[in-house]
């Protein structure tokens, strides 16, 4: 990309997955599952990993209650939705097959925890991905969440807040989890734009529950946008917009205004009784 094309208007498609329209500043977060190093423990030293793992899971657990703490405050729907995940969570990190299989790669196959960890996910991962049901392959992002919390405990890198995002950012970013969507604060936060994703996921669930326009699934984002440009997210029609001309900025600001009102004309209609004229 040449000088000049980054400082031209470009426009990137993906799915709509939360309607509306987000105008506001480029907040690039990194997300993924950081670097794992491996290696192999002595037999003498199998006792001590397991028990590292298992410390890593009940840092898990807590952080998990911490969340579903802060999720009883979000809106209705996002609550609910939050909490049913959070659970699951919960469940994955007991006698689930990713803790069982990681004690017995670290007992069988003498890895260290964290990579451990990571080759069991790409085991399960490549089970489901054989499974031709889009609902259920889009559980895999579920679990990915579970072992990277896990991973992270484990080589000790700390989850990053959005409450460093500045009011009015456009969070951009290769992938969010739902835990990472519950974060973000409306009232600072404008949109969502990501590379990665689908509609059947909890992370689309969340961003309709909590009204911030997203559009997800954008091949090319990351690589294209920078912290700090101008971002216009449509999450009517799956578009995301970085550095708009004026003409652009115009126009969607003037959509913008017209979503706005057209809500504020359904939420005065929301406690009317559902009934016809006659």
């Amino acid at each position: 990309m040449t000088k000049k094309d980054l400082h031209s208007e470009r426009v990137f498609e993906g799915l709509g997955v939360s309607p509306g329209i987000g105008i506001g500043y480029a907040y690039v977060r990194e997300s993924g599952i950081p670097s794992v190093p491996e290696y192999h423990i002595s037999l003498t030293r199998i006792d001590d990993e397991q028990a590292r793992f298992k410390t890593a899971v009940t840092k898990a657990r807590r952080q998990i209650g911490q969340l579903r703490t802060k999720a009883k405050t979000l809106p209705g729907a996002a609550s609910e939705e939050l909490c049913f995940l959070l659970d699951a969570y919960s469940q994955m990190l007991k006698n689930s097959r990713l803790v069982r299989g990681v004690n017995k790669k670290i007992k069988e196959a003498r890895l260290n925890a964290e990579a451990a960890v990571l080759s069991e996910l790409t085991e399960i991962s490549k089970s489901f991905q054989a499974m031709d049901d889009a609902y259920l392959a889009a559980r895999l992002d579920d679990i990915r969440e579970v072992a990277n919390r896990l991973i992270r405990n484990l080589i000790k890198t700390p989850f990053k807040p959005f409450s460093q995002a500045p009011k009015g950012s456009i969070v951009a970013a290769e992938e969010l989890t739902p835990a990472d969507t519950a974060q973000l604060d409306p009232y600072r936060i404008t949109g969502i734009a990501t590379a990665l994703g689908g509609a059947e996921g909890h992370t689309a669930i969340m961003a309709r529950a909590l009204e911030l326009p997203a559009v997800l699934g954008a091949p090319g984002l990351l690589a294209s946008v920078r912290p700090g440009e101008t971002v216009i997210v449509d999450g009517s029609k799956g578009r995301i917009i970085i550095n708009p001309r004026a003409s652009t900025m115009a126009a969607y600001e003037k959509r913008q205004r017209e979503y706005h009102d057209e809500i504020k004309r359904l939420t005065r209609l929301r406690d009317k009784p559902a009934i016809t004229r006659d």
